[in-house]
């Protein structure tokens, strides 16, 4: 015990440095898992670094001490249920579990199962996992009934562009180790306990009391439940920078803790037993709401806030939040890349960190007390955001300005009326009429919050688009932060005179020493400024011409971005896929298309870049050839042009495009015509960049192919036309034009059976390296107008 003691003395916040080692740990069995053993090199090299470091500045226990945290990492992320199970669920297999939640969503229902049952080969096989099982119809089952069925076992969800989320980690971190479509339901055992008696009672009280008018917001802040919630709504609150609103979080436990220690203090009860009697009211709580991830993550931060509370009179939040990572990080590792783990986390350590700064303000600045409480009020938003933004530019590509100021109201607001809407569905099991009154009340003031918010997301500058940052950028901004806080901290007094009193101030002065005892306080604060400004200023050198042939689904979709920062969109997909294309555009940091460029009015090829100008997206000009040719997407396009004020060119055969260096020359079609079908009227167009060139063909076919013949010259690339069709392509095009590589955009497994068997023949027979973007994803064409790479986004397909 000694030892220990010593051992802790000499490892300052000794939870904190094992966390970070742990985490260290996590992200080297990452890298061993993904097969990247040049990586894995590295990582091997930079733990060796850290080694020598730590006996450089310390002794050979604290060595042994994180050295073992690391290991621990490592083989916890190797040892994950996720991990070692995934590699035996394959093709057809036969399951059996107890639905933990459904979810109806437009094209199908999905049941997330756990006490999973793999019957291999007639034998049971007990999975510590959960399955999330789809089905394409209306299945008569609910939580908590169990469930023997067939399917067929989904291959992992891949990252088709580079801005495309990683479901596939999303699944792990949720502790699901497979996706399985349901082919046939064997058995079906209806199953119940208090818990879902007890849920299915407050839903029903809930829609008796508001009536199914509340849109579905009571049921999201009371049980988690947002299914009932309209898009229109979620929007709204996400654009303000407050969705974390709609979902049960660390906000609904921290007021439902509150409430049950402030009753129970009325009560009479002892600090210690207000402590036992709130970690029990919260894990009620937490099994009575969806019982989400995020949920349970509160909850064990919660408990150990009040544990630590409870057996020691003091807290030190950055040891607390470091026992709570570590533990839930333990029960899967997969956590620590998600966005909800990452910003709960970071959250706590800028409240710690707020404490330094109020200190130094009432210590060293001496601000007054008026200035004291304005500050209270206005930099817990500002130090968050401070904190937060980085992580959701980097996962989001934006950050939401407005919320800066919004959350300094309505996080008050909220923690008001949540407490508002239990006590009103609390009193309608005794007084129906009286909560009924007060429930048309609250229904108005949601109501009117989201009237407010709907006026406050049409003004600018509500979200900054930022693209996602480097690596290297959050590195540097996040060490900025943390040496400015340290030299910070070293600006307190270790003690202070209060009253004519002598009171010890618990800094972490000493550890700033420890660490970085050879640096004078002001080339620490120098140190901050500096690695911010490198942060924000940090880009890479723009000398190249990117083009992006994205994978958009049954679609056409290119990006171009110049060396002078300019986009031009060249095709935007369907509809469906404005999603994509405007998270890519994000990606990038886009907030406007300098110039998008349609072949031809098809909803594949326009439609995306309608529901882009639907929802807001700037866009300088549009250029096509138009053919005259009726079309609903052809009338949906001119209309909005005409209301958005974007100004829409005709350019045909002979015209030109210039933008700096890049040049964009038309070959097809005629502006006489003749306009008879709108594929054949496709807009063909050569991009030259110096001495690289691209031909863009739309979806012309043959017969557009032989006109173009005697126009066409050698070519370095090829988007070839029509999803790679049987009706386009041929031998001749190909034998005039000899590109050295092929892009072809069709979607998974489409119905139009794209690309055909015999195109990919005829490019084989010429040579040509065929990417198709449903095997690999987006492809990436760089080129300095000399030399030029093509790299695929699913590198390891190739």
């Amino acid at each position: 015990m000694k030892e220990m003691k010593n051992l802790s003395y000499k490892l300052h916040r000794p939870l904190v440095w094992a966390l970070i080692y742990h985490i260290i740990g996590i992200i080297g069995g990452t890298i061993w898992a993904k097969c990247s053993y040049r990586s894995f090199s590295i990582f091997l090299f930079f733990c060796i670094g850290l080694i020598v470091w730590m006996y450089y500045i310390s002794n050979s226990k604290r060595i042994l001490y994180l050295s073992l945290c690391i290991f621990i990492g490592f083989i916890r992320f190797l040892s994950h249920p996720v991990e070692i199970e995934a590699p035996y669920l394959e093709g057809t297999i036969t399951l059996s579990g107890t639905v933990v939640s459904k979810q109806v969503g437009e094209f199908n229902e999905s049941f997330i199962l756990k006490q999973v049952i793999y019957y291999k080969e007639g034998s049971p096989v007990k999975l510590r996992s959960k399955v999330k099982v789809l089905s394409s119809q209306p299945v008569a089952i609910e939580e908590g009934n169990s469930m023997t069925f067939t399917g067929k076992v989904k291959p992992s969800a891949k990252m088709y562009n580079p801005s495309d989320m990683n479901y596939e980690s999303y699944l792990k971190s949720q502790g699901i180790v497979c996706e399985v479509q349901l082919q046939n339901i064997q058995e079906i055992v209806p199953t119940s306990n208090w818990i879902i008696q007890a849920r299915k009672v407050l839903k029903q009280q809930i829609e008796k009391v508001f009536q199914n008018e509340d849109e579905g917001l009571v049921n999201a802040f009371i049980l988690g439940d947002v299914k009932k919630i309209n898009e229109e709504t979620k929007q709204i609150y996400r654009l303000l920078g407050i969705g974390h609103i709609l979902a049960v979080s660390g906000l609904h436990l921290s007021i439902v803790s509150g409430m049950l220690w402030y009753i129970l203090g009325r009560l009479g009860f002892s600090y210690s037993v207000r402590n036992s009697i709130t970690i029990i009211g919260i894990w009620t709580y937490c099994l009575l709401t969806t019982s989400s991830v995020s949920i349970l993550r509160a909850c064990m931060m919660l408990t150990v806030i009040l544990l630590i509370r409870s057996l020691w009179e003091e807290e030190d939040l950055f040891s607390t939040c470091a026992l709570a990572a570590i533990i839930i990080l333990g029960l899967n590792p997969f956590e620590l890349y998600q966005v909800g783990f990452q910003l709960s986390f970071m959250s706590l350590i800028g409240i710690g960190m707020l404490q330094y700064i109020y200190r130094y303000m009432k210590y060293v600045v001496r601000v007054s007390k008026r200035w004291m409480k304005v500050g209270k009020v206005v930099l817990p938003s500002v130090v968050l955001t401070c904190i937060l933004s980085p992580i959701l530019a980097y996962h989001f590509y934006e950050i939401p300005v407005l919320g800066i100021v919004l959350n300094i109201i309505i996080i008050p607001v909220f923690s008001l009326l949540i407490p508002m809407i239990f006590f009103i569905v609390a009193l309608s099991f005794f007084v129906p009429v009286v909560s009924c009154f007060l429930a048309y009340g609250m229904i108005g003031l949601l109501n009117g919050i989201k009237e407010v918010g709907a006026i406050l997301i049409q003004l600018p500058f509500v979200t900054i688009i930022t693209g996602r940052p480097s690596l290297l950028q959050l590195g540097l901004y996040y060490a900025s932060l943390s040496i400015g806080m340290l030299w910070l901290i070293r600006q307190v007094p270790d003690r202070v005179r209060i009253n004519q009193e002598e009171v010890s101030l618990v800094t972490v002065k000493d550890e700033v020493k420890y660490i970085l005892k050879c640096i004078r306080k002001e080339r620490l604060l120098l140190l901050a400024i500096l690695l911010a400004l490198l942060a924000f200023n940090l880009e890479y050198q723009r000398d190249k011409l990117e083009i992006m042939h994205l994978y958009i689904g049954q679609g056409d979709s290119c990006v171009i971005t110049t060396p002078e920062g300019k986009t031009i969109l060249l095709d935007s997909g369907p509809e469906r896929g404005s999603e994509t294309l405007l998270r890519y555009l994000k990606y990038k940091g886009v907030n406007k298309v300098d110039l998008a460029i349609l072949s031809h009015p098809h909803e594949d090829h326009s439609g995306g870049l309608i529901k882009l100008m639907e929802k807001g997206m700037k866009v300088e000009a549009v250029v096509w050839a138009d053919s005259y040719l009726e079309d609903v997407y052809r009338t949906k396009l001119i209309e909005l042009c005409t209301e958005k004020q974007v100004k829409l060119y005709n350019l045909y055969k002979g015209d030109q495009i210039q933008v700096g260096q890049l040049k964009l020359e038309v070959l097809w079609p005629y502006k006489e015509g003749p306009h008879m079908d709108l594929n054949e009227t496709s807009l063909v167009c050569l991009l030259k960049y110096n001495q690289v060139s691209e031909l863009f063909t739309g979806d012309i076919g043959f017969q557009t192919e032989q006109m173009l013949l005697s126009e066409l010259t050698d070519i370095d690339l090829l988007k070839v036309a029509h999803h790679g069709s049987q009706n386009s392509t041929s031998l001749k095009f190909l034998e005039k034009v000899c590109p050295e590589y092929g892009m072809i955009s069709s979607g998974v497994a489409n119905r139009y059976g794209h690309p055909h068997r015999t195109t990919l023949e005829r490019l084989v027979a010429y040579d040509v390296q065929t990417y198709t973007t449903s095997d690999k994803g987006a492809i990436k064409i760089l080129t300095n107008g000399l030399t030029y790479t093509v790299e695929a986004q699913l590198q390891e397909e190739e």
